[in-house]
């Protein structure tokens, strides 16, 4: 019950007084896996869209997963054969350089090289009108480093989707410094009108979502490398609730990815952060989780079981420790506090309903923060 009185509110809820402006054109920039996953959403909810990609065959693999996203609509009659025809009309991709000038909103979801996006954010402030809002779906990297290659940095925002989009409700809604109360709200009333439930949160490293579970995953790699069975220590947090257990997390959301996130908490907070080194030698080895095949777990013919290689790379032979359940759930809990003691997030309730809806969270357990509460 106290969740649905939480997403209610997140539907409703007014955070400035500014009013949102129209938004009708949009273009996404980056065809990869989210690139393209946000294009086929926006495109069900009936904008019309612009996907961009330097790269032809970037673009190609795009348009196919977008093909087979509306084709798997259609066999689950989500959609009509006819509205899954005009979704796709909706799209249209190019690799050379565009007008941009007519687009409300330019998405940015590029690689997750701080360098790169800000190539591509100088290049759109010169081709977009001054009017256009400019949103990058960063994960992790800080929106405020964008703005400063940008002219009129009050209209650019952070629209942080979650992987898979067309599955995932929760948008972090991120506002930098610059980020005017007109952007904030319009980027809010966007989020809404494509079904998504919006959490606002600060410009800060990881934001909300990502920096509340790196501690969590951290810890489970390093319980994994000193020596416990992969598959006992995930069925500890299924039996708490997830979803999922941590290390399938891992192989899902990717170790390259995983890294990369590690690695930009680590350095905005090294006495609680840090990469699991296990899951940097496995990307080393080309191991990135279900995206190749090969992460903590093998998958192969839809079964799924240890890799060997991982369990080659553990440096101890320690059981799963007891108490794990509970200090996982408790570094959670921890990290959670945090955020709202640095106004990460504006209230206990938006922490929870961005663990539950962005990471599945335990629903029942209400939240970390409702957990934390309700601990003996």
């Amino acid at each position: 019950m106290r969740l649905f009185f939480l997403q209610e509110r997140a539907k409703k809820h007014r955070h400035v007084e500014a009013e949102p402006r129209k938004v009708e054109r949009t273009a996404v920039i980056g065809a990869g896996v989210m690139g393209s996953g946000i294009a086929y959403w926006l495109s069900t909810r009936g904008y019309p869209v612009l996907l961009r990609d330097v790269s032809p065959e970037a673009i190609a693999k795009g348009l196919d997963g977008i093909g087979k996203l509306y084709r798997d609509a259609t066999t689950r009659r989500v959609l009509t054969p006819t509205e899954a025809a005009r979704g796709l009309d909706r799209i249209h991709a190019s690799s050379v350089p565009v007008p941009l000038d007519r687009c409300d909103l330019v998405i940015e979801a590029a690689v997750e090289e701080l360098g790169i996006k800000k190539k591509i954010f100088a290049d759109l402030s010169s081709r977009v009108s001054p009017e256009t809002l400019l949103a990058t779906n960063t994960s992790a990297l800080p929106v405020h480093e964008l703005a400063d290659v940008i002219s009129n940095p009050e209209r650019l925002l952070g629209l942080h989707f979650f992987n898979p989009v067309h599955r995932m409700q929760l948008v972090e809604v991120v506002r930098a410094p610059s980020t005017s109360d007109e952007t904030l709200a319009t980027g809010v009333a966007f989020v809404r009108s494509i079904g998504k439930l919006p959490v606002v949160v600060r410009d800060s490293p990881g934001f909300l979502v990502n920096r509340i579970l790196m501690p969590y995953l951290v810890e489970a790699a390093a319980i994994f490398e000193r020596g416990a069975d992969p598959e006992a220590l995930d069925r500890e947090m299924l039996d708490f609730g997830m979803p999922m257990g941590p290390l399938r997390l891992l192989d899902e959301v990717g170790l390259d990815v995983a890294i990369h996130v590690a690695r930009t908490l680590a350095a905005a907070f090294p006495e609680r952060m840090k990469v699991p080194e296990i899951a940097a030698k496995l990307v080393e080895k080309g191991q990135l989780g279900r995206k190749s095949g090969k992460g903590f777990y093998l998958y192969e013919a839809r079964k799924e079981s240890p890799n060997p290689a991982a369990l080659m790379m553990r440096t101890g032979s320690s059981p799963l420790p007891a108490g794990t359940r509970d200090r996982l759930a408790a570094l959670m809990t921890e990290e959670a506090r945090l955020c709202l003691s640095e106004g990460v997030a504006e209230t206990p309730d938006d922490i929870d309903l961005a663990m539950v809806m962005g990471t599945g969270y335990a629903p029942f357990r209400g939240g970390p923060m409702q957990f934390r509460k309700e601990e003996p």
